[in-house]
């Protein structure tokens, strides 16, 4: 094939419109950049921890840009080491467990063999001093197995994995001043538990791409399925179909996301059948609950392509050559109708993400504390008309541009994919 021929296909053809319209392809670039930071997102938050979920309560609603030193202690547990390829997985698939405590300082200084700090306690309490030992700050003395011995300006003891350790004390300081405090910007702020609202900002976005990814792919399957059956055969399978497009037609959406999320939540198996489905279950619940609201616009489009199309000349022509039903549907039909199935895919992902934002909204989604945009409008609503009305604004908005782009995107493509589109 000519490169010729290949710049004159449909489908070349089709992506020339689509980047001559610049809304679409602003929307097309932001959901791009959504879809990467999804997919590395504890690669990318400030906070790494599962869920982005440390808490520093000393930092309660603090505004964005906010500024200041933390001292990170070594917690007194012993965390499992794995090796680099699967602690690298692990870390994008779920974060990774912090061993340290955070403590926020104003300022610090050591003695002997001790780090004193003024720990900040919140905006409207004085600062507190705390005195800590220096190995308590690096392994957490609580874990050691033998005393700390100072002396001659040597420190010794046995680790956590029970290796002698003997390093001068200047050492020590030296590696606590560069890896035990370092300082932290809040770009967006804090949120009542003292959490970075930046971190869990990027964790929702990856809630809201997977939860319309994952229904855009249920509501594909189905609505294709039933409308290409009703559309090819028609008689009494059509029928059957449009009743049941009718009967799911008349319940609303969301309603009927709420009912599903209601009737199938874990709460209710448990009461009810006494099985546990655990805490992960609610969140794949919702993939569920909206994937099959979402189906019914779908299955009406795809049936009315099949209808205009079942006709057509090349139609006849598989049919007289003897090709069987799936094979003109699948081979023939359904790539001729991809232009508007793209379309209306376009416009499900953005109505998913709002469904699932609502639902979280009312409580029903997912659950804490996993991080969700439509979970943190429900969390800070009371917080509009205060001067802390970013805790609800910055949500907001993120919904917003998120839906906007695959509106633009739809809207891109159906101009794009339309045959009767001039080419200039």
């Amino acid at each position: 094939m000519t490169k010729k021929s290949i710049n004159d296909s449909p489908s070349a053809k089709a992506w020339q419109r689509l980047k001559k319209n610049k809304s679409a392809m602003i929307g097309l670039g932001f959901i791009l950049l959504n879809v990467f930071i999804a997919l590395f997102a504890y690669f990318i938050t400030p906070d790494t921890t599962t869920n982005a979920d440390e808490q520093i309560l000393q930092l309660e609603t603090h505004p964005p840009g906010f500024s200041i030193s933390i001292l990170q202690i070594r917690r007194d547990k012993k965390i499992e080491q794995k090796n680099v390829l699967f602690h690298l997985w692990d870390k994008l698939i779920d974060g990774e467990v912090s061993m340290y405590e955070s403590v926020p300082i104003l300022n610090y200084r050591f003695e002997s063999n001790y780090i004193i700090v003024q720990e900040y306690k919140g905006k409207n309490f004085p600062a507190a001093e705390r005195k800590i030992e220096l190995v308590d700050v690096l392994y957490a003395k609580s874990l050691t197995n033998a005393k700390v011995v100072y002396n001659a300006g040597q420190v010794s003891f046995l680790d956590i994995d029970n290796k002698a350790q003997t390093a001068p004390l200047e050492s020590i300081i030296a590696k606590i001043k560069s890896s035990n405090i370092v300082h932290k910007t809040y770009w967006l702020g804090t949120d009542k538990f003292g959490r970075d609202i930046l971190s869990r900002m990027i964790l929702g976005t990856r809630v809201s791409l997977s939860v319309g990814l994952v229904s855009v792919i249920i509501s594909f399957i189905i609505g294709v399925l039933l409308g290409s059956l009703a559309g090819y055969y028609g008689g009494w399978i059509d029928s059957v179909v449009m009743w049941f497009i009718t009967v799911f037609w008349s319940i609303p959406t969301f309603l009927l996301a709420l009912g599903l999320s209601l009737s199938l939540s874990p709460e209710f198996i448990k009461s009810t059948f006494g099985y546990d489905t655990g805490d992960s279950f609610k969140y794949i619940l919702i993939f569920i609950a909206v994937g099959l609201t979402m189906w019914v616009d779908m299955a009406r489009m795809v049936r009315s392509q099949f209808m205009s199309v079942r006709e057509k000349e090349y139609v006849e022509a598989a049919r007289s050559l003897g090709f069987s039903n799936y094979r003109t549907i699948v081979k023939h039909i359904l790539p001729n109708i991809l232009g508007p199935v793209i379309v209306v895919l376009a416009a499900d992902f953005a109505a998913a993400i709002l469904t699932e934002s609502a639902l979280s909204y009312l409580g029903l989604g997912v659950q804490p504390p996993k991080a969700s945009w439509g979970q943190m409008l429900n969390e800070y609503k009371d917080f509009l008309n205060t001067n802390k009305a970013y805790l609800t604004i910055i949500p907001g908005i993120a919904i917003m541009l998120l839906v906007l782009a695959f509106n633009l995107i739809g809207n891109g493509l159906r101009d794009a994919l339309d045959v009767r589109a001039s080419v200039n």
